[in-house]
C-alpha cells in the first residue's frame, strides 16, 4: 500500500537522470541559471527564487551530482525545483559535474518542452573584458521562436554578438529549444570572471522581471555587490601591503 506521499509523487525518468515533482506543476516560464561567469546564473535564480518565496515542489536526481548537501528546514540537496503562481525554478545549489553538464540540462530542457512551459529565461554571464563598448551592461540570446514570438520585448536589448560564444550547460539547453522551436532568451550581463558579482546578476534580474512581470526588489543584491566590492579592496590592500613587506630591503654600495 502506498503512503499518501509516494502517491503524489511524479517521477519522469530521462535516461539517467530522474526528475521528481512532489506535486502537478503548470507553469508558463521557467527559469535558471548555473555557476559560470561571476555565479550570475546561480546567484540571479536563487535570489528571486528566495525573494518571492517560491516553494520547493521537486528535485533532479543525477548519478553523478556532487555529494553534497547542506540542511536549511530538511536537507538541501544538489538540484531543486521551486514553483511560485505561473512560474517554474531550477535551482543548482552547488555547480553541475561534468557529466551533468549535458544530462541535467538536457533532461531540464526535454522537460520544460514536455510541461508545455509557454517560455524559458535563462541567466548567464559574460566576461565583462570583452564587452564591445564601455558601460555595457548586458547581451541576450534569444532562441528563433523567442524572436518571432516576442521580438517586442527585446528591441531595446542588444542580442549577443556573432563572434562570442556560450558554453556548458545554457549552450545545452538552447540548443534543445532551438530544435523544438521553444521560445527561450539567455540574459547575460557582463560580469567579473574571477569572483561572484551579484550586480550583474541584479541587472539579469531586473531585465527578466521587466519581460515576465515579474516584480523582485533586487536592492539587497545590490548592497551586497557593494559589500563584496569593499572586501576585495580591503584584500587586495593587504596584499600589496604584505608583498612590500616581504620584498628584499635595497642595498647600495
Amino acid at each position: 500500500m502506498k503512503s499518501p506521499f509516494q502517491s503524489c509523487m511524479l517521477v519522469e525518468k530521462l535516461g539517467r537522470v530522474r526528475i521528481i515533482f512532489s506535486e502537478r506543476v503548470e507553469a508558463k516560464t521557467f527559469m535558471t541559471g548555473f555557476h559560470g561567469v561571476g555565479q550570475v546564473g546561480w546567484i540571479a535564480t536563487r535570489y528571486i527564487v528566495d525573494s518571492i518565496g517560491a516553494r520547493r515542489v521537486g528535485f533532479v536526481i543525477s548519478p553523478y551530482m556532487q555529494p553534497f548537501v547542506t540542511v536549511r528546514e530538511g536537507v538541501v540537496a544538489p538540484y531543486e525545483l521551486y514553483s511560485r503562481e505561473d512560474f517554474l525554478f531550477f535551482v543548482a545549489n552547488v555547480p553541475l559535474s561534468q557529466k551533468d553538464m549535458s544530462l541535467v540540462s538536457l533532461a531540464l530542457a526535454e522537460e520544460v518542452v514536455k510541461l508545455g512551459v509557454e517560455c524559458s529565461i535563462l541567466f548567464g554571464g559574460l566576461d565583462r573584458r570583452f564587452a564591445s563598448e564601455e558601460g555595457e551592461l548586458l547581451r541576450v540570446a534569444p532562441t528563433s521562436r523567442f524572436r518571432a514570438k516576442y521580438s517586442e520585448r527585446i528591441e531595446r536589448l542588444k542580442v549577443m554578438e556573432e563572434g562570442l560564444g556560450i558554453v556548458g550547460p545554457l549552450a545545452y539547453m538552447l540548443a534543445f529549444y532551438e530544435a523544438h522551436e521553444h521560445p527561450a532568451l539567455a540574459i547575460l550581463p557582463y560580469a567579473a570572471a574571477d569572483r561572484p558579482d551579484p550586480l550583474a546578476a541584479s541587472r539579469a534580474v531586473e531585465v527578466a522581471g521587466q519581460l515576465v512581470g515579474l516584480r523582485v526588489d533586487v536592492s539587497r543584491l545590490v548592497e551586497e555587490a557593494e559589500l563584496l566590492e569593499r572586501r576585495y579592496e580591503e584584500l587586495e590592500k593587504r596584499v600589496s601591503e604584505l608583498m612590500r613587506e616581504r620584498e628584499p630591503p635595497a642595498y647600495h654600495v
